[in-house]
């Protein structure tokens, strides 16, 4: 591949793109159910988008990879702004494993200097984009729900916010195909659409890129720390090393591909999950979606548009609830302390306990305690806890799937609660979120969740 320090692509009209959207994700055969039933409909939409990715974008994701490691080996600062679902840092917690410790979390306007690299899809301040204009920095951009570049923004997005495009200050544009709502999942009755996708397209799309970074700088002899707790790769035996001649994206999609494809061997923990979120619902109680940090899976579960109002949040600082509650855990290494600790508090309030994530580390069910071995229901037996990609010269695996798979099976657990709620109650929906960023008024639904608890 030729390698050029700039590439930029002139944008699809919205029209064109959302044709086209509605073509790779399938979102014009999920009116109603459709005829996929719904532990599918979900993960086959992000599929087709990440299918279209790859057929469209891999050129400007390989050539991310190189500016990124030409940019490290240099010396300079790599940010990173990037939409990974509900938050910007959804990976990004302390400990996490397979991350690559290259980045800096967000925008610093009086530490990033010309030479640096934004990599950006979630839009930073007006006073952020007015930096970039002054300085050299070298930005790679993407359309996320939340900036004024994705599908449908001139028509749903209120204006102060359309005018926060990223497209113009980029270098490299890669073009996800995602509109302003965010959910793909059409159901008649509902206020918008269900099931919002920027979480796993966004975080795979993301790995996909730092994958081939990793092995690049394996390839200089330059690797960078790695977070988490998993052992040291050196001097293991059975490691399966990558070739570091050949490019990584496809492979880590193809993984994901896999996972995803694996849900459906777990449809019955599926429909237990959702069994005791609608029990808790009619019942009187409140659901509550946990993770020891707030910026993983309890943010991407809550307030989220396209997502459920009726849903609540909880994190290792922060446990409530009562004896008519219930709480699915959401979880990224099998026998973490502080999870346990805080399932040991949720069944002592007397509270319903599911749970989703890693059962595994290295593929090895651990010895001992551990969630999914303590909980009404559990789905994620296809992931496991460490990276995907051990790469030589690093001394831990890169890039998990686990965080990707804990969105997706939440929102495939939900088309099912949707469903156990209308067999259950004669036809009712449970209310959505709208967005603050949209023009359309999202006060309303607030009151069906006041009297009936959906």
């Amino acid at each position: 591949m030729k390698r050029r320090e700039a590439v930029r692509l002139i944008p699809l009209t919205l029209a064109g793109l959302g044709n086209l959207v509605h073509q790779v994700g399938g979102a014009e055969t999920m009116k109603g159910w459709g005829e996929l039933p719904p532990v599918s409909q979900y993960y086959k939409n992000i599929l087709g988008m990440l299918q279209h990715v790859r057929e469209t974008q891999s050129e400007n994701l390989l050539e991310s990879a190189y500016v990124i490691s030409r940019k490290i080996l240099k010396g300079n600062n790599i940010w990173l702004s990037w939409d990974q679902g509900h938050s910007n840092s959804a990976e990004m917690f302390p400990g996490r494993n397979g991350f690559p410790l290259f980045c800096n979390l967000g925008y610093d306007m009086k530490k990033a200097k010309n030479g640096d690299l934004l990599m950006i899809s979630r839009i930073i301040s007006r006073e952020g984009f007015a930096d970039l204009a002054k300085k050299d920095i070298f930005v790679i951009g993407a359309p996320s729900p939340w900036s004024g570049d994705a599908i449908g923004a001139k028509e749903y997005i209120k204006p102060d916010i359309q005018k926060l495009q990223i497209h113009s200050y980029s270098k490299i544009w890669i073009e996800t195909g995602i509109d302003v709502f965010g959910g793909k999942i059409y159901i008649p009755g509902q206020i918008a659409p269900t099931g919002p996708v920027s979480g796993p397209l966004f975080i795979t799309i993301m790995y996909m890129i730092f994958a081939d970074v990793c092995r690049i700088l394996a390839i200089e002899g330059k690797p960078v720390p790695v977070d988490g707790d998993e052992p040291k790769l050196s001097g293991k035996k059975d490691v399966n090393w990558i070739d570091l001649a050949d490019p990584l994206m496809d492979n880590f999609l193809d993984q994901i591909k896999r996972e995803m494809e694996l849900i459906g061997s777990e449809l019955g923990e599926v429909r237990k999950i959702a069994s005791m979120v609608v029990d808790t619902l009619l019942g009187g109680g409140k659901v509550y979606y946990y993770s020891r940090y707030r910026q993983s899976f309890a943010t991407e579960t809550t307030g989220r548009r396209s997502g459920f109002t009726f849903a609540n949040a909880l994190t290792d600082d922060n446990i409530e609830g009562t004896s008519k509650d219930c709480v699915v855990m959401g979880v990224y290494k099998p026998d973490d302390e502080a999870d346990l600790k805080n399932l040991d508090q949720f069944k002592k309030i007397g509270m319903r306990v599911a749970s989703i994530g890693p059962i595994c580390r290295d593929y090895v069910i651990p010895q001992g305690r551990a969630v999914h071995k303590e909980t009404e229901a559990h789905v994620g037996r296809m992931m496991d806890t460490y990276g995907y990609f051990a790469i030589p010269g690093f001394e831990k695996k890169v890039c998990p799937t686990s965080g990707i798979m804990n969105f997706t099976i939440h929102w495939t657990i939900g088309l099912e609660i949707i469903r156990q709620i209308q067999e259950r109650t004669g036809g009712n929906l449970p209310s959505q979120n709208l967005s603050g960023a949209l023009k359309l008024d999202d006060g309303w639904p607030r009151p069906l969740v006041n009297d009936r608890g959906y």
